[in-house]
Protein backbone atom coordinates (compact mmCIF):
# COMPACT_ATOMS: atom_id res chain seq x y z
CA UNK A 1 0.00 0.00 0.00
CA UNK A 2 1.32 3.41 -1.00
CA UNK A 3 0.47 6.66 0.71
CA UNK A 4 0.11 9.69 -1.56
CA UNK A 5 3.55 11.23 -1.99
CA UNK A 6 3.82 14.69 -3.50
CA UNK A 7 7.10 16.39 -4.29
CA UNK A 8 7.99 19.79 -5.70
CA UNK A 9 9.50 19.31 -9.12
CA UNK A 10 10.98 21.31 -11.95
CA UNK A 11 10.63 19.30 -15.12
CA UNK A 12 10.46 19.38 -18.90
CA UNK A 13 6.98 18.71 -20.25
CA UNK A 14 5.29 18.61 -23.65
CA UNK A 15 5.11 16.47 -26.76
CA UNK A 16 8.58 15.13 -27.57
CA UNK A 17 7.58 14.61 -31.22
CA UNK A 18 6.74 18.33 -31.42
CA UNK A 19 9.84 19.88 -29.89
CA UNK A 20 8.43 23.42 -29.94
CA UNK A 21 5.80 22.36 -27.37
CA UNK A 22 8.38 21.30 -24.76
CA UNK A 23 8.70 23.75 -21.85
CA UNK A 24 10.29 23.77 -18.38
CA UNK A 25 7.68 23.91 -15.58
CA UNK A 26 7.51 23.89 -11.81
CA UNK A 27 4.72 22.08 -9.98
CA UNK A 28 3.84 19.76 -7.13
CA UNK A 29 3.79 16.23 -8.52
CA UNK A 30 2.19 13.12 -7.02
CA UNK A 31 4.75 10.34 -7.56
CA UNK A 32 2.55 7.60 -6.05
CA UNK A 33 1.47 6.17 -9.41
CA UNK A 34 5.10 5.97 -10.56
CA UNK A 35 6.07 4.15 -7.37
CA UNK A 36 3.19 1.68 -7.81
CA UNK A 37 4.26 0.91 -11.38
CA UNK A 38 7.94 0.88 -10.42
CA UNK A 39 8.58 3.65 -12.94
CA UNK A 40 11.07 5.58 -10.85
CA UNK A 41 14.48 5.53 -12.50
CA UNK A 42 17.94 6.01 -11.09
CA UNK A 43 20.49 7.95 -13.08
CA UNK A 44 24.16 7.03 -13.06
CA UNK A 45 26.31 10.05 -13.74
CA UNK A 46 29.24 9.01 -15.89
CA UNK A 47 31.17 12.12 -14.93
CA UNK A 48 33.58 12.89 -12.12
CA UNK A 49 31.99 16.16 -11.03
CA UNK A 50 28.38 17.07 -10.39
CA UNK A 51 26.75 20.22 -9.09
CA UNK A 52 25.71 20.39 -5.45
CA UNK A 53 21.94 20.30 -4.76
CA UNK A 54 21.60 24.08 -4.43
CA UNK A 55 23.23 24.63 -7.84
CA UNK A 56 21.08 21.90 -9.42
CA UNK A 57 17.95 23.69 -8.20
CA UNK A 58 19.31 27.05 -9.38
CA UNK A 59 20.08 25.68 -12.86
CA UNK A 60 16.60 24.16 -13.13
CA UNK A 61 14.88 27.28 -11.77
CA UNK A 62 16.73 29.55 -14.20
CA UNK A 63 15.29 27.40 -17.03
CA UNK A 64 11.64 27.88 -15.98
CA UNK A 65 9.53 28.93 -18.95
CA UNK A 66 12.27 28.05 -21.43
CA UNK A 67 11.39 26.04 -24.50
CA UNK A 68 13.59 23.54 -26.30
CA UNK A 69 14.32 26.18 -28.90
CA UNK A 70 16.47 27.87 -26.21
CA UNK A 71 17.84 24.78 -24.46
CA UNK A 72 20.59 22.34 -25.49
CA UNK A 73 18.76 19.05 -24.85
CA UNK A 74 15.92 17.07 -26.38
CA UNK A 75 13.98 15.29 -23.63
CA UNK A 76 13.22 15.24 -19.88
CA UNK A 77 16.06 12.82 -19.11
CA UNK A 78 18.55 15.14 -20.80
CA UNK A 79 17.14 18.09 -18.82
CA UNK A 80 17.65 16.31 -15.49
CA UNK A 81 21.18 15.29 -16.44
CA UNK A 82 22.05 18.79 -17.63
CA UNK A 83 20.84 20.33 -14.36
CA UNK A 84 22.99 17.89 -12.34
CA UNK A 85 26.15 17.73 -14.45
CA UNK A 86 26.14 20.40 -17.15
CA UNK A 87 26.13 17.62 -19.77
CA UNK A 88 23.24 15.60 -21.13
CA UNK A 89 24.85 12.23 -21.83
CA UNK A 90 23.53 9.64 -19.38
CA UNK A 91 23.10 6.02 -18.46
CA UNK A 92 19.59 5.21 -17.32
CA UNK A 93 18.69 2.20 -15.20
CA UNK A 94 15.04 1.51 -14.34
Amino acid sequence: MYIEKKVSAIYLVGNVSEMATMVVRSDEVDVTKYLKKQQICKYFYDVTETYDPEDVIRRATESLGSTLERLPFKNPHHFAMWCKTGSYHLQLQC
